[in-house]
């Protein structure tokens, strides 16, 4: 079987492992000169030389917010003698993982991916254009499967405010945000109060004369802020020079940082691939993973609120198990299973895109595949449950159902 992988990133890795693993022929195309994806740090932003946008998104002085035992791929320990690392730690480990399996000879570096189009017979057709050659060649391939590993960080999700449109300073989302240099001295309005926003609202505050964080829920009472850093519930108008908050409190800002997350985008997919992206949601897909309409197509990492490494190496397992014939499902079955998940999700009131237990144990019992550890599941929750308490702790995994805390002084 031969096989397209879209993308070097984290999940491009774990995909061209798990095929070699099977001894499939893999072709792996990177648009830039490096792996690791959106963990490669790039100071430019907008576009590169090829006139191609750059999504590295990670700044200067990055955390992680999960532990290392949670940032690891299946069967590769993260060894770090702290739980929580900065960015060129985790660019070191995915470099690692590449040359511990040899994974950059099956890599094609500097080739964009222009369409993928379904053929008869579940095959792909594939164009690819070669960057090195200034865009004049353009190669066409075709594929018995194909794994997109593009990320979730390539397109800012903007929302919508009234007055934004007046207001006189600068607006910016974080996916161009490096280093916090910008805006010392300057009265900065940061919207959106996940990982991203948290982190770099403590990083903007130790330059700026004020930060003001608005966000939909409340802060934890333990998530501590220098006292320049205000904390407001949602954005109601913006004027000239200010911004209104729906408690009626008003706040003089000069920038304005969007910490508001992604929009998933396949811009290469044709419509005949049946890839539908609605409120922020990739539809049809079979257990999150797979593509309904078109069954030789997978797709990596939709549910993104979970340990991503390890998640992606499960879903792999899965994918590879249907290739093989390993479970059976029509593709009228598939589309059936993944508007009810849709239903179901909604009708519980949760994001789409977080997952729980559940959801590993549906692709293990469906596809009679390996589960993950439950402590995995375990140390996550109770991650989520400390909150920014966490990077007082580190963790050690024991077995596959303990981990201890060692509490840092």
């Amino acid at each position: 079987m031969k096989i397209a992988v879209i993308g070097a990133g984290p999940a491009g890795l774990c995909a061209l492992k798990s095929c070699l693993d099977e001894n499939f022929s893999c072709d792996v195309f990177e648009k830039s000169g490096l792996i690791g994806g959106v963990w490669n740090y790039n100071e430019k932003t907008g576009l590169d030389e090829f006139g191609i946008p750059i999504h590295n998104s990670v700044y200067t002085d990055l955390w992680t917010n999960l532990p290392t035992d949670l940032m690891q791929f299946e069967n590769f320990p993260f060894k770090c003698p702290v739980s929580f690392v900065r960015q060129p730690d985790v660019l070191k480990y995915i470099n690692d993982y590449a040359d511990a399996f040899n994974l950059r000879s099956h890599i094609q570096f500097y080739k964009h991916v222009e369409e993928i189009r379904p053929l008869p017979n579940n095959r792909w057709k594939i164009s690819i254009r070669d960057l090195k050659s200034m865009g004049q060649e353009l190669v066409i391939k075709e594929y018995d499967a194909v794994i997109i590993c593009v990320g979730n960080f390539n397109k800012p999700l903007i929302p919508t405010f009234k007055g934004l449109d007046k207001f006189k300073g600068t607006v910016k989302h974080s996916y161009t945000y490096r280093k916090p240099d910008p805006y010392k001295n300057r009265k900065v309005l940061i919207v959106g109060k996940g990982p991203s926003g948290s982190d770099i609202t403590g990083l903007v505050s130790k330059v700026a004369e004020k930060v003001v964080l608005s966000h939909r829920s409340p802060l934890r009472e333990y998530a501590k802020f220098s006292e320049n850093v205000k904390i407001k519930p949602v954005i109601a108008e913006f004027k000239e020079n200010s911004v209104l908050f729906v408690d009626g409190t008003e706040e003089d800002i000069t920038d304005v940082l969007l910490c508001t997350g992604y929009a998933f985008d396949y811009p290469f997919l044709t419509n005949e691939c049946g890839i539908e992206v609605e409120d922020n949601y990739v539809k049809y897909l079979y257990k999150q993973i797979i593509n309904a309409k078109h069954p030789t197509m997978a797709i990596l990492g939709i549910p993104h609120t979970t340990f991503l490494l390890i998640m992606f190496g499960i879903q792999m397992r899965f994918f590879i198990a249907y290739l093989k014939g390993q479970f059976t499902a029509s593709k009228e079955t598939m589309i059936e299973d993944a508007i009810n998940y849709e239903k179901h999700r909604k009708d519980e009131g949760g994001s789409l895109l977080k997952i729980k237990k559940e959801y590993y144990d549906d692709l293990s019992d469906t596809a009679k595949i390996q589960n993950i550890p439950p402590v995995y599941d375990k140390l996550f929750r109770h991650v989520l449950e400390v909150g920014p308490m966490k990077y007082q702790e580190n963790y050690t995994i024991l077995n596959d159902e303990e981990f201890i805390i060692t509490k840092l002084h």
